[in-house]
């Protein structure tokens, strides 16, 4: 039986493999490209002219953080998307139930 993992789980891991990513254009940017490259995160992207953009992606960010498991810090007029102590064990989870364990 193959388990579905949503959309925002499979953010977390995307950002967790990533440790931190400086600014929201450069997560829409890195999911854009895996999405290219045939990962299949499930987001639809409109080109704008500062690069790809999500709606989706946006809102399943913001949940993540309402839930705990992202945090998203300013840091010099940039912000630093990285995992929580709680996101990361729900990663570490998912790695767990994706080997069948």
């Amino acid at each position: 039986m193959r388990t579905r993992i949503p959309e925002p789980l499979k953010l977390l891991e995307v950002i967790s493999k990533y440790g931190e990513i400086r600014g929201r254009v450069a997560l829409h940017r890195i999911v854009y490209i895996a999405q290219s490259r045939g990962t299949n995160l499930g987001y639809r992207f409109l080109n704008y002219s500062f690069g790809p953009y999500s709606k989706e992606l946006d809102y399943d960010l913001q949940l993540l953080k309402r839930l705990g498991l992202v945090a998203i810090e300013e840091e010099n007029g940039e912000c630093l998307i990285k995992l929580t102590g709680k996101g990361a064990e729900v990663v570490k989870g998912l790695r767990s139930i994706k080997r069948g364990v």
